[in-house]
């Protein structure tokens, strides 16, 4: 028998997490930027968690009608070889 049922609304979050994860940003910020043992997150960890409330955070804000025909700002993703 189910006693509490705990529900959250995760809106586009975990598709965000998902689509980053697969183009392995944490990976290849962390090639660059070695981790520092003392720190609990990687720069790669913190750079997902960034983009993807970035980019929600936009889409929350448009939703509301607080971007006010503001367009979010345009990255294009480039890897130096």
């Amino acid at each position: 028998m189910i006693e509490s049922v705990v529900t959250k609304r995760l809106g586009a979050l975990p598709v965000a997490a998902e689509f980053l994860r697969r183009l392995d940003v944490a990976g290849i910020v962390d090639a660059l930027c070695p981790p520092d043992p003392r720190a609990e997150l990687t720069h790669g960890q913190v750079i997902e968690v960034l983009v993807a409330n970035r980019e929600l955070a936009h889409q929350a804000a448009a939703a509301r009608g607080e971007s006010k025909g503001r367009k979010p700002p345009r990255f294009r993703w480039t890897l130096a070889r």
